[in-house]
């Protein structure tokens, strides 16, 4: 079922287990570029027999993986995940309830980052439910705003207007700049570790959200492995704003996931840095 709709955002900072989550922060564009009414999360549709999120129904399909950029895996057990949890994970009994899980989230969150650095990224209300659906959405065309784990990039987006063509300029890449060197500080295992301690809960969201034979961690991979294949864009980038949200000219950006979007909105060299910063995780994720 579409999740209750989310409390207002009030505290929130740098991803702490997942890197994933540093570049959904990273993703000002969403609410640049989506500014639209918030529309709710889309009906879930049948799981796979593997157990996998389903693709919703209007997403691209992914390219063809760069062979440097997703190692092979087992073929999956039937019914199973795709990709096994790399590590022990507690009893789903000793999980807190979704409504009282913020607090706990918040105090493994202040061991690897101080509570203001964490009140500048992460929307911490109702946290676990953000993040599930934050998740499942980067290899999705848009990812709902009102239900997002991160806040908006501050600043405005940079762009050049010249009569009715209008181009992002490279300036807008410098307000990526914090987050990148987040990213770049932050020690993998000890992301993937608080990971696995929440993930009973985070599974739980998941299935609840709709994917009751879905493995949250095969979306999670699926994620990564999306925006670990976002091309790399020559030339200037050319935009047009038919009515408040920009949107790209080119077509075939315009149809990329939001993850990959993301990918390009941040910069070249930001995008180069945040790819090696999400192969050293995956290769913490699968083992």
């Amino acid at each position: 079922m579409p999740p209750p709709n989310a409390p207002p955002a009030s505290t929130a900072g740098p991803p702490w287990w997942l890197i994933l989550l540093a570049i959904a922060a990273i993703a000002g564009g969403v609410y640049l570029w989506q500014r639209e009414t918030p529309k709710p999360v889309p009906p879930a549709t049948t799981a796979p027999a593997s157990g996998g999120a389903p693709a919703a129904a209007d997403a691209t399909p992914a390219p063809a993986q760069p062979a440097d950029a997703v190692p092979s895996v087992p073929a999956p057990v039937a019914d199973g995940p795709k990709y096994p949890l790399p590590g022990a994970v507690p009893d789903a009994a000793t999980m807190p309830r979704a409504d009282r899980s913020d607090a706990p989230i918040l105090e493994a969150l202040l061991a690897l980052a101080g509570r203001d650095a964490l009140g500048q990224v992460l929307n911490m209300q109702d946290f676990a439910r953000r993040f599930v659906v934050t998740v499942d959405h980067l290899p999705r065309e848009k990812i709902p705003t009102q239900f997002s784990a991160v806040k908006r990039v501050p600043g405005q987006l940079a762009v050049a207007s010249e009569g009715d063509s209008l181009t992002l300029q490279p300036a807008n890449y410098a307000r990526y700049d914090t987050f990148v060197h987040l990213v770049e500080a932050l020690d993998p295992k000890a992301m993937v570790a608080i990971y696995l301690r929440f993930y009973p809960l985070l599974q739980q969201e998941y299935r609840a959200m709709g994917f009751p034979q879905g493995h949250l961690n095969d979306r999670v991979i699926e994620a990564i492995d999306d925006m670990l294949t976002a091309p790399e864009v020559s030339g200037p980038i050319r935009l047009v704003q038919p009515k408040v949200n920009y949107r790209f000219v080119d077509p075939l950006l315009e149809k990329l996931s939001a993850g990959r979007k993301i990918m390009i909105r941040i910069g070249p060299e930001h995008a180069a840095r945040m790819k090696k910063a999400l192969r050293a995780l995956r290769a913490e994720l699968v083992r």
